[in-house]
C-alpha cells in the first residue's frame, strides 16, 4: 500500500459513482473555456476510451465486469482548491468528445473522479479519497480508496481503486460536538487493512485535449 502525504483531502462521494455511474454531466459545474487548463509534469494528459471496467464490491480478489461510469476517461491537469499553486493530475469519466475536452479546459478539481496528487509517468501516479465517513461506538469510521495510475505501451493506461476502512478517534469541537477529519482518515491507513471493494479501468488515448 502507498501513503498519503500530509495534506487534507475533501470528502469524494466516489464509491457510489464507480458504482452506479456518474460523468462530468451536471457534476463539476457549469459554462466552459477556450484557455486550457494547467499544464501538469505528464504526457499521459489526454481523452481515453474505456476498454475495460471491473468491480468487486466485496474484496479485491474477484473483480468482475461491470458498466462503467462513462465511455470515456479525461486525464487534464488541476489547481487543487487548498493549494492553488501546485498543478496536479486529474481524472474524471466522461461521455462526448466535446464534454471531455469541457472538463480539461475548467480543469476543475476532481470532486468525482481522481486527483492523483504524486507521482510521475514513470513509476505511476498515486490519489487518495475519504468517503461515508461516520461514527460507530464512539469512533470514526471512514472507507479510504487509494488510486493507482500507471501507463503501458501503445497508449494504454490502467487505474486501480482499492478501498480501506479505517477506525480512528474523533475530534472534539467546541466542547460539544465532535467530526470525524479526513486527514485522521488517512493517518490510520496501514499495510494490515484488509481490502473491501475494488474498481479496475483499462483504457487506451484515443485524443489530445
Amino acid at each position: 500500500m502507498n501513503h498519503p502525504a500530509t495534506y487534507v483531502t475533501k470528502t469524494f462521494f466516489f464509491t457510489a459513482c464507480l458504482v452506479l455511474g456518474c460523468s462530468s454531466g451536471g457534476t463539476l459545474g457549469c459554462g466552459s473555456s477556450e484557455e486550457a487548463g494547467p499544464e501538469v509534469d505528464s504526457e499521459l494528459t489526454g481523452i481515453y476510451q474505456i476498454n475495460t471496467y471491473q468491480s468487486d464490491l466485496e474484496g479485491c480478489d474477484q473483480a468482475a465486469d461491470a458498466d462503467p461510469p462513462g465511455q470515456r476517461l479525461v486525464l487534464y491537469g488541476f489547481s487543487p482548491d487548498d493549494d492553488p499553486q501546485a498543478v496536479f493530475l486529474g481524472g474524471v469519466f466522461c461521455n462526448e468528445l466535446e464534454d471531455c475536452r469541457d472538463v480539461a479546459k475548467r480543469a476543475p478539481e476532481p470532486i468525482v473522479g481522481y486527483a492523483f496528487r504524486s507521482g510521475d509517468d514513470a513509476s505511476g501516479w498515486v490519489g487518495f479519497a475519504v468517503s461515508g465517513t461516520g461514527l460507530a461506538n464512539d469512533q470514526c469510521q471512514a472507507d479510504v480508496q487509494e488510486h493507482a495510475l500507471t501507463a503501458t505501451s501503445g497508449g494504454t493506461i490502467a487505474v486501480e481503486t482499492q478501498t480501506f476502512e479505517t477506525v480512528f478517534p474523533p475530534i472534539e469541537m467546541d466542547g460539544t460536538n465532535i467530526t470525524c477529519r479526513n486527514g485522521d482518515a488517512l493517518a490510520a491507513l496501514t499495510d494490515d487493512l484488509p481490502c473491501t471493494a475494488t474498481f479496475l479501468v483499462e483504457a487506451t488515448l484515443e485524443a489530445s485535449l
